[in-house]
């Protein structure tokens, strides 16, 4: 009887598991690159190479040199609860990026280039926490340890539209599926035997921009993605009948994102960045799966979409051998969730349950993004080679938020607030 305690205390654990929470990943939090990173996460109208991976793959059409870069981000966060510090594990990286151009002749000469952009957690390759839906969670902002994978190709469209470029590509995140089967032989021991399944998800990116000599437009879209974990745990030959527990959710979720961005030179050496931002989380299921077939859901997060708009500044000066940039820029992130509140639990079909109210603390707070950044060329060699050293700082500051419900269950509302820091720096070479 002891070990059937034992197992019977599993499994009560395993019901009680909330699932992990799920939100951004760092490039959709902070940008990804150098260069545009510290151009307040702009970059679809004119970002070029490794960069344009991400902010849009359109713009690896007019690359003409190959690209490796190497670099390093991180920060940290000091949000607060009622002016009490929330500890959030901070985002810390490495980025890895490459553009190709692809040398056909003939007609593809000088037409398409592939490149990669890739951003390596310091800790763990994702981190999922599990917390139950009372328990005050940053959905958006705590998930910047997680491993990004994207893969672009650009055309250039010259001789048809000069100027016109195309692009397309794909991430792609790792997703777990498995049981674990527990059993009660004849000697009355127990034995478990776990399957999992590590399946890759994908969402594809497209884009278009078109450059003329002194000002450029973009337009990108990135499809939602995401990743779940699902366990099954079944228990079989019992003395009592266990339900299948379902221990899981959706880890990982970054929104289906469009951008609109353009760009201006008024001098050559000079250029003015506007950017609407349109994240669609109007889809966010939320992380939670109810534990059991005959389980209730936890309530709907509700969350919205509000455009984000960005503006940035770039100058360069130059001299014969050397060229310095220096960026700025502002954003304004709205925050797409509604305040902690008490809501409706759902039905397995999603349905809400009006007589069964309880808190979600889901909590976030719109974001003031101040970015600044620099950048060195260094041409060393006849054949155009080059070396650019690019670093970038942004000052995140959450605007002050009050709640309809406290921390705990009897008590005034709560606000919320704070800072984050990220920065970092790039190094590549073109040949």
């Amino acid at each position: 009887m002891p070990r059937l305690a034992s197992a019977l205390a599993t499994c009560a654990l395993a019901w009680t598991l909330a699932p992990a929470l799920a939100a951004a990943s760092p490039q959709d939090l902070f940008g990804y690159g150098g260069r545009t990173s510290g151009l307040a996460m702009t970059g679809t109208s004119y970002a070029e190479g490794y960069e344009a991976v991400f902010a849009n793959p359109a713009g690896l059409g007019p690359s003409r040199r190959r690209q490796l870069a190497i670099g390093l981000a991180g920060g940290g966060f000091d949000l607060r609860i009622d002016g009490e510090r929330a500890p959030l594990t901070p985002p810390r990286g490495m980025t890895i990026g490459f553009a190709l151009p692809i040398p056909f002749g003939d007609v593809l000469e000088d037409r398409i280039t592939i490149g990669g952009a890739f951003f390596t957690p310091a800790e763990a390759l994702m981190r999922g926490t599990v917390r139950f839906p009372a328990v005050p969670q940053w959905t958006v902002l705590d998930r910047a340890q997680v491993i990004a994978i994207i893969l672009g190709l650009g055309v250039d469209l010259h001789g048809l539209v000069d100027g016109l470029h195309v692009g397309v590509g794909v991430s792609a995140l790792a997703q777990l599926f498995g049981e674990l089967d527990v059993r009660l032989d004849e000697t009355n021991a127990f034995s478990s035997i776990v399957e999992l399944q590590l399946v890759a998800s994908y969402a594809p990116t497209a884009g278009i921009n078109y450059r003329a000599d002194a000002w450029g437009l973009g337009l990108s879209y990135r499809h939602e993605s995401l990743s779940r974990l699902d366990l099954s745990v079944r228990a079989r030959d019992l003395p009592i009948d266990v339900p299948v527990l379902n221990v899981g959710g959706l880890v990982q979720y970054d929104p289906p994102t469009v951008v609109l961005e353009g760009y201006w030179r008024p001098i050559p050496d000079l250029m003015v960045v506007l950017n609407v931002t349109q994240r669609i989380w109007d889809f966010y299921p939320g992380p939670q799966v109810p534990t059991t077939d005959m389980g209730r859901n936890a309530p709907a997060p509700e969350l919205s979409s509000y455009p984000s708009p960005r503006v940035a500044v770039e100058g360069m000066v130059r001299d014969e051998r050397f060229e310095l940039a220096l960026r700025g820029g502002y954003a304004f992130e709205p925050s797409p969730a509604p305040p902690a509140r008490l809501a409706p639990r759902r039905t397995a079909s999603g349905e809400p349950i009006a007589t069964d109210l309880v808190p979600y603390r889901l909590l976030d707070n719109h974001r003031h993004v101040l970015t600044a950044g620099a950048g060195i060329t260094i041409h060393v060699g006849a054949a155009g080679e080059r070396l650019v050293i690019d670093a970038f700082g942004q000052l995140h500051v959450l605007q002050d938020r009050t709640h309809e419900i406290g921390r705990a269950d009897a008590g005034a509302p709560m606000v919320t607030s704070g800072v984050i820091l990220y920065g970092g720096w790039t190094a590549r070479v073109e040949f």
